[in-house]
């Protein structure tokens, strides 16, 4: 099963080849570019008697773009929960922005329980009602927002 591992170059055609059969957005630069690193990770991982180095390859980048379709897919049914969920937005209210809810939730790290007390606040519930509905005391409900208020503002920093 010896196959000679080959430059990059020589396997765009195949790459190409594939991501049009995997009916993946043209333009290709950046699926590539992608490509291209998966390809080095191939080359330091490679075992000849396991399979030909080209198999292993497209194998690779098949598992690699069926991952990223997953997240992509993941992070758009994220935006339309938020989207479909929201009640009546403001007019000119920055909060009622989907993916900027989406980026607080992502990126300021916020526990399970912060992340359902940041949504139940944003949808109007007064602190009572969210202690009723979690099961804790308005106090905790109260230090949560304190915290996620810390967490949020500091992934709104500008540094």
């Amino acid at each position: 099963m010896k196959d000679p591992i080959l430059d990059f170059h020589a396997y765009q055609r195949l790459i190409h080849s594939h991501l049009r059969r995997w009916n993946l957005p043209e333009p290709y630069e950046d699926c590539l570019q992608e490509s291209y690193l998966i390809y080095s990770r191939c080359v330091e991982r490679y075992d000849p008697e396991r399979s030909k180095f080209s198999t292993y390859f497209i194998q690779s980048l098949y598992r690699h773009f069926q991952t990223m379709n997953r997240k992509n897919h993941r992070g758009r049914e994220a935006v339309r929960f938020f989207s479909i969920h929201q009640l009546h937005p403001l007019e000119n209210d920055p909060l009622q922005e989907p993916l900027l809810l989406l980026d607080f939730l992502h990126y300021s790290s916020l526990t399970l329980m912060e992340q359902v007390i940041f949504e139940q606040s944003y949808a109007g519930c007064t602190v009572n009602q969210i202690a009723l509905l979690i099961g804790v005391s308005p106090s905790t409900i109260k230090r949560a927002r304190k915290k996620m208020k810390r967490k949020v503002s500091s992934c709104l920093s500008v540094e």
